[in-house]
């Protein structure tokens, strides 16, 4: 699976390029309104599945705050880059520096804590006696060492 992923990235190096190269330096789409506005409900959809899951107490929001978090990132870089003239570019990278980006750390960060209860959480219930099987176990071998 790992070099599926790996292949993708490669392979979307060059497309970066030619993008790079080939797109006007500005374009005002027709759509661009419509792209903005799905986008950020796409975000705040993803937000609340985020707060459901948290709310519930759900494993599962590790991978809701990662999607939050992504999500964050591309909007930040999207508001700075897409703005037009200092006073929007301004606003963009203050929303950016004071919100967006500490929100979409602060969300990897509660997926990571989730992700680390879960595997200590698998690791003890994985001994034939949980946790007081294990502190029993070190002390018998504290004890009972012979080396």
């Amino acid at each position: 699976m790992a070099w599926l992923y790996t292949a993708a990235a490669v392979a979307l190096l060059p497309w970066v390029v030619y993008l790079a190269v080939t797109l006007p330096k500005r374009n005002l789409d027709h759509h661009y309104r419509a792209a903005w506005v799905g986008f950020d409900v796409f975000l705040v959809v993803v937000i609340v599945r985020t707060a459901y899951f948290a709310f519930r107490v759900d494993q599962r929001v590790q991978f809701a705050a990662t999607a939050t978090a992504t999500l964050l990132l591309v909007d930040a870089w999207f508001d700075v880059t897409t703005s037009n003239g200092r006073g929007q570019v301004l606003e963009a990278l203050l929303l950016a520096v004071l919100v967006e980006i500490p929100a979409a750390i602060f969300s990897l960060y509660l997926a990571r804590q989730v992700n680390l209860r879960i595997l200590e959480s698998a690791d003890l219930e994985n001994t034939p006696f949980g946790r007081a099987g294990e502190r029993q176990i070190r002390r018998w071998r504290r004890h009972h060492h012979h080396g």
